[in-house]
């Protein structure tokens, strides 16, 4: 009797086993069949798949949006082509993901343009604890030059501050200024940092009002497309961080030069750097529009056959983008 017992309980568990068995190999075989009948996941789209940064807003796709952009881009191309001068353009729209509608990459002369790499070497160096902006230097005789500037015709053995000579080297394009913070900051220290930061084009080859070092062959070059991609940075805050790039645009809106970018766009307030040399004038920055429009624009001009027609094109190609 208790053998029979144990046969019957035997068949009880091996029916139980058997049971599970069948339901989880039809649950199973239900989810497969229920998977195979679901669309996949979709792809997703080029600009979906962008870094944040680089992704186009939709109100940025339409087709009206897209027209204009692109009667823009051929009006500049008219304007360059008609200006009397060589032209390199940077045009990007932030709210549009920054995506640059021009970015000329000719390497080109860049006159004072180089300072804003300088300053952003120095803010770096602030952040990182190796330059303190009350750091004070002494105007020495031999630091002395001719140009753009103000403390040349100060007293030898004035002292200033670190943050009132970057001041003045990009609001009064101050060259003693700059000489002082090459100095400081090395030469080769300042090419690190625009090799360093993707500025493949810039380069610091001399200081300010070098005539000896030009001579040579030894000139400071850069690019629309590294300039652009430097206030493209400087806009958004991605060039050294806040509270220095603060600082860096507070400076860049005391330009004193407002004979190009402000004259088109009396209404904008714009943060930006103007270079000059023979034959030669550059304007370059961020223009914020009364009407909440952004623009990162940078034009350089280079061999102008005429100051004033290339300096009406350069205007010419500010409005339309300041539009």
């Amino acid at each position: 009797m208790s053998r029979k017992r144990k046969d019957i309980a035997a068949l009880l568990f091996l029916g139980i086993g058997v049971s599970f068995f069948l339901l989880a190999f039809a649950g199973g075989l239900w989810l497969l069949l229920r998977g195979s009948h679901e669309p996949p996941p979709p792809e997703p789209s080029f600009e979906e798949s962008l870094p944040p940064t680089l992704q186009i807003p939709p109100a940025a796709t339409t087709p009206q949006h897209m027209e204009e952009r692109r009667a823009l881009i051929d009006e500049v191309r008219r304007q360059k082509e008609h200006g009397g001068a060589r032209f390199a353009v940077f045009l990007a729209y932030p709210e549009d993901g920054g995506v640059p509608l021009i970015a000329d990459e000719e390497r080109m002369r860049s006159a004072s343009m180089i300072k804003v790499f300088i300053l952003a070497c120095a803010m770096e160096k602030a952040k990182a604890g190796e330059l303190q902006l009350a750091e004070t230097l002494r105007l020495e005789s031999a630091d002395k030059v001719g140009g753009a500037g103000v403390i040349a015709g100060r007293a030898d053995g004035t002292v200033f501050p670190v943050e009132e000579l970057l001041r003045l080297m990009i609001a009064e394009s101050d060259n003693t200024a700059t000489n002082m913070m090459i100095d400081r900051l090395g030469m080769a220290e300042i090419n690190r940092y625009m090799e360093a930061h993707g500025y493949s084009a810039s380069h610091l080859q001399r200081k300010m009002m070098d005539a000896e070092a030009v001579k040579e062959g030894r000139e400071n070059y850069t690019s629309a497309k590294d300039l652009g991609e430097f206030f493209l940075r400087l806009c958004r805050s991605e060039c050294v961080g806040e509270p220095y790039d603060e600082m860096m645009r507070t400076m860049l809106f005391a330009q004193t030069d407002r004979e190009c970018f402000p004259r088109a766009l009396p209404d904008a307030r714009i943060a930006h750097k103007t270079g000059e040399l023979d034959r030669l004038y550059s304007d370059g920055g961020i223009i914020y529009g009364k009407d909440g429009c952004t623009v990162v624009l940078v034009i350089l001009a280079d061999d102008m056959k005429s100051r004033g027609l290339a300096l009406e094109t350069m205007r010419e190609i500010a409005r339309r983008a300041g539009e």
